[in-house]
């Protein structure tokens, strides 16, 4: 019936961490950890860290759990604090117990995009929805059938929620924080652009291991 295995079991492996996982949720892929790992490069001890789109808080809880285990070089990370969003309440509800599962602190809130955010952050990391509207009907029926809809769809061109991102971000950034985003294999001209005319600068793309366009970061 092509139901994912990874709801039928409820459980899937990133990063070398089991998670939770159900149909509230995206499936984790391996090309995120592309941007676990970039964003391990700017994570620092004392930092504060948003994770904006959480989904199953896969990204965030790695990146936690990576720099905890960092910890054992010599280098105290324990006052990295993270912090992660998503509109979909269900979606933070299995967030919250993959954090109680990989004993990783972490607040968590229901908020469409920046609406409940209050603070400043100095990275903040995003996998955003970024399927074009018209292409989610071609997709094999694993995802567009069962996996949910408003983790996928990025409307029109697939980059609302980038532009949306972009601009509200650099209120909650401090001077000198960085903006990664996961994105589609062809929308890294676009999300650079996108990044460089709102002020942001180093703006680069990574690729994956696939060698598609991964990853965006830029700093403030």
């Amino acid at each position: 019936e092509h139901i994912p295995l990874q709801y039928i079991v409820g459980e899937t492996e990133f990063m070398g961490l089991k998670f939770k996982v159900n149909s509230n949720v995206l499936i984790p892929r391996q090309d995120t950890e592309t941007l676990v790992e970039e964003a391990l490069k700017k994570v620092k001890p004392g930092m504060k860290v948003l994770d904006m789109c959480t989904g199953s808080g896969c990204i965030l809880l790695s990146l936690l759990m990576e720099r905890q285990d960092a910890s054992g070089t010599g280098v105290d990370v324990s006052g990295v604090k993270g912090y992660a969003v998503d509109i979909s309440k269900q979606a933070v509800n299995v967030a919250k117990e993959n954090a109680k599962l990989n004993e990783v602190p972490v607040l968590f809130e229901r908020s469409d995009l920046f609406e409940m955010v209050t603070e400043k952050f100095d990275v903040i990391v995003s996998n955003p929805p970024y399927i074009p509207t018209d292409v989610i009907p071609q997709l094999m029926p694993e995802v567009q059938v069962f996996e949910p809809i408003e983790a996928l769809d990025g409307k029109e061109d697939g980059l609302y929620f980038y532009r949306r991102i972009v601009e509200q971000s650099k209120d909650y950034l401090n001077s000198g924080g960085s903006l990664m985003f996961e994105i589609g294999y062809d929308q890294g001209k676009d999300v650079s652009k996108m990044m460089t005319d709102a002020g942001f600068s180093n703006v680069c793309v990574k690729k994956d291991l696939a060698g598609n366009d991964r990853v965006v970061t830029g700093m403030l």
